[in-house]
């Protein structure tokens, strides 16, 4: 039989777990909307402009986030699709690998164009 427990003194709260799981659902489908937008601006063509090449004319596959790190991602504004880029494989790799370089502002932007490094 369950309990009443609207007229006890000191009413149980809430699992900690759920409200996790809360706030972790309404997390994802955040990010995935913010995806949606950077995957329909980008038109199925990757973003990454290269210094001296011009921008890239192969598919989008990834995104790429932007701001990244222990605990800077889904943090702030890093989910907004301004701070993600659609990008091929290939460039991907190489953002990720250091050998292309973000030239901006302070704050990233996917309008950002890179440099080659090497």
């Amino acid at each position: 039989m369950a309990m009443d427990t609207s007229r006890l003194a000191f009413p149980k709260g809430r699992p900690r777990a759920l409200d996790k799981a809360v706030r972790r659902k309404a997390l994802e489908a955040r990010d995935k909307r913010e995806s949606d937008k950077a995957r329909t601006r980008a038109a199925g063509r990757c973003e990454i402009e290269v210094v001296g090449q011009g921008r890239c004319l192969r598919r989008d596959t990834e995104t790429h986030h932007m701001v990244g790190g222990w605990g800077k991602r889904a943090r702030g504004t890093s989910y907004l699709a301004d701070r993600k880029q659609r990008v091929c494989v290939v460039h991907h790799g190489q953002i990720t690998a250091r050998l292309l370089r973000r030239i901006g502002s302070d704050v990233p932007h996917y309008t950002d164009t890179y440099e080659r490094l090497k």
